[in-house]
């Protein structure tokens, strides 16, 4: 079953079509990889799924039945579909586990006044997060930085802090905008393997726009190639390797900000 359908998807941005009529489908608990040169669209893609654009035409279907564009940005998570981004978005002031649990806020139980008087159902309900935030720390070998400000952290260890948050969310979908950005080598490395457990031990879908090569051959099953915002691929990866329209896309790339 295809958890993401993505029919004839387009948008353009001062008369320039960002996306032109993009189709593509991602299956249940698939690890998909949406790549193309700089500029191809690949952000503005994430975009409309994620409801912060909306799309001059097509459809965007989740989980078989839901419109995702009948729901504002804010209020997709609460459907099971969440995201992370190119640049790290963390609250630098909070501590690390202050940022993970954040992730919660829209599934926690007990209202106002519950809240406001402190009531043992809240104290129960915080235990609870908190819990299952250190949980999430332990899965992603961060465990022990709990109670450290965000700022001053690692870059790589703040791009895991915002998985973990993500995380926090249960979603069925996870989009990740450029996951291996500022890592290094053994970082990404680490990163392919973890991709694969969050799928494995967390029964989701992933879909994840990168740059890294190493990472979406060795992570993905299947690939989506776009050039100025225009399916030109999609396959396996070793399909998508040996295909002369990506090798001459990627050739003839020149070094602009992504879409």
């Amino acid at each position: 079953m295809a958890v993401l359908k993505v029919d004839n998807l387009s948008i353009s941005f001062g008369g320039l079509k960002a996306i032109d009529s993009l189709s593509f489908e991602v299956e249940e608990k698939a690890i998909y990889g949406l790549i193309g040169p700089n500029g191809a669209g690949k952000t503005t893609v994430f975009n409309c799924i994620s409801r912060f654009y909306t799309p001059d035409e097509g459809d965007i279907i989740f989980n078989n039945d839901i419109d995702l564009q009948k729901y504002r940005v804010h209020d997709v998570v609460k459907v099971g579909l969440v995201r992370t981004f190119q640049n790290v978005e963390l609250f630098k002031s909070m501590t690390v586990l202050e940022n993970i649990i954040i992730g919660q806020h829209s599934n926690t139980k007990g209202g106002i006044l519950a809240q406001g008087l402190y009531l043992p159902k809240v104290r129960k309900e915080e235990k609870r997060i908190r819990e299952k935030a250190l949980g999430i720390m332990d899965f992603l070998g961060i465990r022990g930085i709990e109670h450290y400000p965000v700022a001053g952290q690692p870059y790589g260890v703040m791009k895991l802090i915002e998985i973990g948050r993500a995380l926090m969310t249960d979603p069925k979908l996870l989009l990740l905008d450029e996951p291996a950005a500022g890592m290094n080598s053994k970082e990404t490395e680490a990163l392919t393997d973890l991709i694969r457990r969050i799928r494995d031990e967390y029964d989701m879908t992933i879909v994840l726009v990168e740059h890294d090569m190493s990472l979406v051959m060795n992570a993905c099953e299947r690939i989506c190639v776009i050039n100025f915002g225009a399916k030109i691929a999609e396959g396996t990866p070793a399909e998508i390797q040996d295909h002369p329209g990506v090798q001459e896309a990627y050739l003839g790339e020149e070094a602009s900000a992504d879409a």
